[in-house]
């Protein structure tokens, strides 16, 4: 490829307002809260009765905390954070996680119960949504609840029952799905009002198949939506869930190949994305790609690609104030305590702007990425502004696949409404921002190599 005419065409398309610093002045402008509301992790319990191969919580207790949140006080500090940050007419949401949160149900019946009052009485919307693994046992009590406060349930399931009971099983060794998949069918029986979200983690196994584990959940059509991220495997990790699929390689070497296998799946299930929207099937996305098309159709620029730290917080037993659930107990990263306010200084870096971070500066997603999961990030490089390439790769795979979906689609499913996707808190809340481009600019007629979007895959 001619550099010689990709600047030309370059040159082109900002003669005609198609290249512009729209996005750069947006966020120059912007707060760092700005396209974030407020969530409040919950997390629960430190107790999980799964033993998930690579669960980055260390069983449930992240190796560091004890204990469960209560009823009473627990209850009242974090409602008392929300009326001490959130505004009449402002949206709050509440993410109940764990350990396994539904061991401490009689917790999250209290706060839905006291917030739906206190929302009555500040005019404030909440939402309330669940990770959990659903194997525990349901009655009218956990469906009514469910279904009274309209929650998201996103259930912990990996894919077929070969692939989710190797990465899953339970404390003794025995697989899950069988009873996470009766669960999944009450919940959908028991209301159209609860949104169910299967939320796979990819383990890049040599003999692995996405399209195929993806399939075999789509098949029994219960599920609204897909969440589908790949494994962070740390090296204390590699043997416990790969076992000897690698042999004696060097865990760099490991990493490189489960690089390289993510990316090829991804590309495989970017390239069938578009077949799974049959009619009959509740099927309405994998919440990642349909996020970035969002940010791509309706000009929306990324504010940061989370909002932990800026935004979001999580609430845990050791009465901590976290900027990430994935850190818990990490006293470093700890920003408050409850009862008190945010460290403004603890959560300058989680605050830190794109166009100010020197490693993502001149990125050519950076406005639809955002920097990438930062307790990713420290666990690669220990900076949590310094992105791992390898996950950075990722990124971009997606942006494929959000480009591949636009280009196969036609005008209808360019046309659906995606602003359900931020009260489905994708990306842990990514703030998304308009870039403020109001006019469609159309592509130079004299453009030699780069085409607009919609025929770039004719």
């Amino acid at each position: 490829m001619s550099e010689v005419i990709i600047r030309d065409d370059l040159e082109a398309m900002a003669e005609s307002g198609l290249l512009s610093d729209y996005n750069r002045r947006r966020l120059t402008a912007a707060r760092p809260t700005d396209g974030a509301m407020l969530a409040l992790n919950i997390n629960l319990t430190a107790i999980c009765n799964l033993g998930c191969t690579y669960c980055f919580a260390k069983g449930g207790d992240y190796g560091r905390i004890t204990g469960k949140l209560n009823e009473g006080a627990d209850v009242e500090s974090i409602l008392q954070f929300v009326k001490q940050n959130a505004a009449r007419g402002e949206t709050v949401r509440f993410e109940f996680f764990g350990g396994e949160p539904m061991i401490n149900f009689s917790t999250i019946e209290a706060l839905c119960w006291r917030s739906e009052a206190l929302g009555a009485e500040q005019g404030i919307r909440f939402l309330y949504r669940i990770s959990t693994n659903l194997t525990m046992r349901l009655t009218e009590r956990e469906l009514e609840l469910f279904a009274r406060f309209r929650f998201t349930v996103s259930v912990s399931i990996d894919g077929s029952e070969a692939t989710h009971d190797r990465n899953r099983p339970n404390k003794a060794g025995r697989g899950s799905f069988r009873a996470i998949l009766d669960n999944c069918y009450k919940v959908r029986e028991r209301s159209d009002d609860i949104t169910l979200v299967a939320r796979m983690t990819y383990v890049p196994h040599p003999d692995s198949s996405l399209v195929a584990d993806v399939e075999a959940l789509y098949a029994f059509n219960i599920f609204d939506w897909f969440q589908i991220l790949p494994a962070t495997v740390s090296r204390e990790l590699v043997r416990t869930v790969f076992a000897d699929a690698f042999g004696d390689l060097a865990y760099s070497e490991i990493c490189r190949l489960c690089a390289d296998k993510v990316d090829s799946e991804y590309k495989l299930l970017g390239e069938i994305y578009m077949l799974l929207f049959r009619p009959g099937n509740r099927f309405r996305g994998v919440l990642e790609i349909e996020t970035v098309i969002r940010m791509l159709l309706e000009g929306e620029v990324a504010n940061g690609h989370c909002s932990g730290g800026r935004n979001y917080f999580t609430f845990s037993p050791d009465h901590s104030i976290m900027p990430c659930h994935r850190l818990v107990g990490e006293a470093e990263f700890r920003v408050g305590a409850f009862g008190g306010t945010i460290d403004g200084e603890a959560v300058a870096p989680w605050r830190l702007g794109i166009n100010d971070t020197p490693v993502c500066r001149d990125c050519a997603i950076r406005y639809i990425c955002g920097g990438g999961c930062k307790q990713e990030n420290f666990v690669a490089t220990a900076d949590i502004n310094r992105p791992d390439p390898e996950k950075c790769r990722f990124q971009f795979r997606l942006v494929h696949c959000a480009i591949q979906a636009i280009a196969e689609s036609d005008a209808a499913f360019r046309a659906r409404r995606r602003g359900v996707l931020r009260d489905l808190f994708v990306s842990c809340g990514r703030p998304t921002l308009s870039s403020g481009r109001s006019e469609e600019v159309p592509a130079p007629d004299r453009l030699t190599h780069l085409i607009p979007l919609l025929h770039a895959f004719d």
